[in-house]
């Protein structure tokens, strides 16, 4: 390469990285402002603990929103959460998720199924895009998209940022959404007059004739129960790290359900019916890789 070719492309270079750089920052004051704003509503809430949880219905997109301050030092979270193999450990804990595997280093192929035990045939194939990884010692950023997903839905998103706080403590925000056209909004409809009727989210809308809170329901409702249970889902994840190898899988099954027993909203199965299916949906996973 001549010289001034050379010159040419590590000018080039330099902008890049200077660009990405100045991006990187921003995200990272932003996630910072972002924090100081729930400082009331992380300490006060009904979740017990520093839990922040919101939703939004936009045209046909639906999205939630968990923020959460995790007693895990940053740098656990930042080399924890980095490849779609430690992604798949996390997504599979959910009880929708059938099964998931990585397919290199920018693919994560998952199922996406009923709540309660499903052949793999019957479960819906999902690719996500595994987008390249932001983690540096102020920010770390995880995305992964999917084109397509089951009942006419499209165009599902979830991204995991975090920060570094004092005293070895991380701030996180999950975002979970996906776009639904005319034939999911009609079964997502059905579902929530039937089996999903009287279900609901976090978010407080009033209060009920005894007193007691009164959730949001309809599809915010249930984007906000399916946020949650990925947010728990990094939650036991990061928490099985401290045991043993051959040990974290069992550990992180059952604390992503005591997560789910603090939320009534969240109740679908009882713990030995979850830790079945989810043993036998994991040596699933072992048997077709």
């Amino acid at each position: 390469m001549k010289r001034k070719n050379l010159i040419r492309l590590l000018l080039a270079l330099a902008a890049l990285f200077t660009f990405l750089g100045s991006v990187h920052a921003q995200n990272a004051t932003t996630l910072e402002t972002k924090y100081r704003q729930l400082q009331n509503k992380l300490a006060n809430n009904q979740f017990g603990q520093p839990v922040y949880m919101d939703s939004s219905l936009q045209s046909n997109t639906i999205s939630g929103d968990v923020y959460s301050v995790v007693n895990y030092p940053y740098s656990t979270v930042r080399t924890a959460l980095d490849t779609p193999t430690e992604w798949c450990e996390v997504l599979m804990l959910h009880l929708n998720i059938k099964y998931c595997r990585a397919l290199g280093k920018n693919k994560v192929e998952v199922y996406a199924g009923t709540k309660k035990p499903q052949p793999l045939k019957n479960a819906y194939k999902m690719t996500y895009n595994f987008k390249p990884v932001i983690n540096d010692d102020r920010y770390m950023q995880i995305i992964m998209d999917a084109k397509s997903g089951p009942v006419g839905t499209s165009d599902y998103y979830m991204m995991m940022e975090a920060i570094p706080l004092k005293d070895n403590r991380t701030f996180i925000h999950i975002r979970y959404s996906y776009h639904f056209g005319t034939m999911a909004k009609i079964a997502t409809n059905l579902y929530l007059d039937t089996a999903g009727s009287g279900k609901e989210g976090f978010t407080i809308v009033g209060k009920k004739a005894n007193g007691t809170p009164e959730y949001i329901t309809g599809l915010r409702g249930a984007i906000e129960r399916n946020t949650m249970r990925y947010y728990l889902a990094v939650e036991a994840y990061l928490g099985s790290l401290s045991a043993p190898p051959a040990q974290q899988r069992e550990k992180r099954l059952k604390a992503w359900f005591k997560g789910t027993e603090r939320y009534p909203q969240l109740y679908e199965i009882t713990e030995k019916q979850y830790l079945s299916m989810k043993r036998e949906e994991f040596n699933q996973e072992i048997s077709n890789n």
